[in-house]
C-alpha cells in the first residue's frame, strides 16, 4: 500500500536523523575533551566537524518535520520543499562548520606546531567515535538501501537521484564522520611513530576538504531539488509510454514530471484521445492514467492531463521560441486529477 509504505519510509527517516544526532551530541562532548588533553589538531578538526553535524542534524529534524505537514490554501501541493531548504541550510554547515573550520585548524597548526601527548585517550575516543558513526551510518543507509533494491538501482545512483536529501545528507555525513575518523586516527599513529606533529596537521586538512566535497554535493542536489528538478528522461518516457497504451489514446505529445517534495511528483502534459469518446469517456481514460501512473510509481502524488485535439508547441519549444505561445489554442478544459 503506497501511503503504509510512505509512512513507514517518513518514520525511518526522521528515527536515521534522531539517531544521528544522538551520536553527535555524545561525540562532539568526547572529542573536545580529548582535544584538549592530548592537543591534537585532527582531534580540533573532529571536533568542529562534529558541532557542525549536532547543527545539520537539528536542521534535517526540522525539514523532516515540517515537510510532512498536509496541504492547505497557501502551499495546495503541500509542504513537501521545506525538507529541501533545511537540508540545504544543513549543507551550508557542514561546509562552514566542518571545512572551513578543519583547514583553519590545520594552518593554524602547520604555522603553529605543538607537541601531541596522552595518545591513548586520543586512541579511545577516536575508536568509540568511529564505532557510533559506523552505528549510525547503518541506520542512515537502511532506507537508502531499501529504496535502491526495490528499484533495481544501485545505492551509489539512489543517492544521485533521490528526491528525499534528509537521507541523503544523513548518509554522506555519516560516511565522512567514519572516514575522518579513520583520517585522525591514522594522523596521530604517525604522528607517534615518527614524532612529528605534521602527519595530524595533515590529517585534519584532509577532513576539512572531504568535507568541503561532501558540503558541495550536498549544495548541488539541494538547489536542483529546490529550482524544480524533474525526472529522468528515461522516466519520462516509460511514463508516456505508458499513457500512450492505455484505451482510447491516441498520443502523447506533451508531458513533464516535477519534485515537489521528499519522494512526491506532480505530472503534467497534454494527451490526444480518439474522436469517438464523449466528455465523461474521456474523464475516465484520464482516471484510469492517473490510476496506472500511481500504480507503476506511487511517488506520484498529483496528475493534471489536457485533452488536446491535436498536438500544440510543447513546453520546449514555447521556450525557444516565445512567439509560438500566442497562438490561439483550440478550447479544452482540463480535466485534473489530485
Amino acid at each position: 500500500m503506497p501511503g503504509m509504505a510512505e509512512t513507514t519510509k517518513r518514520g525511518t527517516t526522521r528515527r536515521s536523523v534522531v539517531v544521528s544526532l544522538i551520536v553527535n551530541c555524545a561525540e562532539t562532548l568526547g572529542l573536545a575533551v580529548a582535544a584538549g588533553v592530548t592537543g591534537a589538531v585532527a582531534l580540533r578538526a573532529q571536533t568542529a566537524a562534529n558541532a557542525a553535524d549536532v547543527a545539520v542534524q537539528v536542521f534535517l529534524l526540522i525539514g523532516v518535520l515540517s515537510s510532512v505537514r498536509l496541504p492547505d490554501q497557501s502551499h495546495p501541493l503541500g509542504y513537501g520543499r521545506e525538507r529541501f531548504f533545511w537540508s540545504l541550510l544543513a549543507a551550508l554547515g557542514i561546509l562552514l562548520g566542518g571545512g572551513v573550520l578543519g583547514l583553519d585548524e590545520a594552518l593554524h597548526a602547520a604555522l603553529h606546531p605543538s607537541a601531541l601527548h596522552s595518545y591513548p585517550v586520543a586512541y579511545l575516543v577516536l575508536v568509540t567515535t568511529v564505532v557510533l558513526d559506523a552505528f549510525a551510518l547503518e541506520i542512515g543507509l537502511r532506507p537508502v538501501r531499501e529504496q535502491a533494491a526495490s528499484r533495481g538501482g544501485s545505492l551509489r545512483d539512489q543517492l544521485r537521484r533521490s528526491t528525499d536529501p534528509a537521507a541523503t545528507t544523513v548518509v554522506v555525513a555519516g560516511g565522512c564522520s567514519v572516514i575522518g575518523g579513520i583520517m585522525a586516527t591514522a594522523g596521530l599513529v604517525l604522528s607517534e611513530v615518527t614524532g612529528n606533529p605534521a602527519p595530524d596537521t595533515v590529517a585534519s586538512a584532509l577532513i576539512g576538504l572531504l568535507l568541503l566535497l561532501a558540503s558541495v554535493l550536498l549544495l548541488k542536489t539541494n538547489r536542483d531539488l529546490l529550482s524544480g528538478r524533474g525526472v529522468s528522461p528515461s522516466m519520462l518516457r516509460e511514463m508516456s509510454q505508458l499513457i500512450a497504451e492505455q484505451p482510447g489514446v491516441v498520443a502523447v505529445p506533451d508531458l513533464f514530471a516535477i519534485v515537489v517534495g521528499p519522494s512526491s511528483l506532480v505530472v503534467d502534459g497534454d494527451v490526444t484521445f480518439a474522436h469517438d469518446l464523449d466528455l465523461p469517456a474521456v474523464e475516465h481514460t484520464i482516471l484510469h492514467c492517473v490510476h496506472v501512473l500511481r500504480e507503476r510509481w506511487p511517488k506520484i502524488k498529483y496528475v493534471y492531463l489536457t485533452p488536446v485535439a491535436k498536438p500544440r508547441p510543447t513546453r520546449a519549444d514555447r521556450a525557444t521560441h516565445p512567439v509560438a505561445s500566442k497562438q490561439p489554442l483550440p478550447p479544452s478544459p482540463p480535466i485534473t486529477d489530485a
